[in-house]
């Protein structure tokens, strides 16, 4: 009974950590506030963290896995990766995280190399030769620009991005970075 209670307690506050760090950033966002948004003691965070640092590492690497998305068919990466990108509402954003966390040189320093081992090398891992590494960083490329124009500083024009020639776009040009490897 005690281990699934520290479980969901960890997940409570990982929880709470990625909505506030994905809404004020790293620097903005206190011990205390996350433990009362988890409902939980903030000497919890240490407990199971060793501190917020601790607990914005496990939340980005929780939250940048990008496991789930290489178990798709690669025939059809393109358009099952930008219909997962645009369906996702609930869930405050990673890419959010990283942005607005940039600011404090440590958890800059941890956001990259987030990023680097939980997105660009497995995903260069996944595409292959030739040049997995250079197509894993221009698919970032692709989806950082997207949810930047389309969530955190949104254009009009792609307001209605889900049926429109963009959406049509993105998907093609994601299955044409996948595709090289194949030729």
């Amino acid at each position: 009974m005690r281990q699934r209670d520290a479980e969901r307690t960890r997940a409570a506050l990982m929880s709470a950590a990625r909505t506030l760090f994905s809404t004020q950033g790293f620097s903005g966002t206190g011990v205390r506030e996350i433990a009362t948004l988890a409902g939980v003691n903030s000497s919890l965070v240490t407990r199971y963290f060793g501190s917020k640092h601790g607990l914005y590492r496990e939340t980005l690497a929780q939250v940048l896995d990008i496991t789930p998305l290489l178990q798709i068919d690669r025939r059809h990466f393109g358009k099952t990766v930008v219909s997962l990108f645009l369906g996702a509402h609930d869930a405050p954003g990673p890419l959010a995280m990283l942005i607005l966390s940039a600011a404090d040189p440590e958890a800059y320093a941890t956001s990259v190399e987030m990023l680097q081992t939980k997105v660009i090398v497995p995903l260069a891992r996944w595409l292959g030769p030739p040049d997995g590494a250079a197509r894993a960083a221009r698919l970032n490329i692709l989806w950082s620009g997207l949810l930047v124009s389309w969530r955190l500083l949104p254009l009009q024009q792609l307001a209605e991005v889900r049926d429109t020639s963009t959406h049509r776009w993105l998907e093609a040009e994601i299955q044409a970075i996948v595709d090289e490897g194949e030729g």
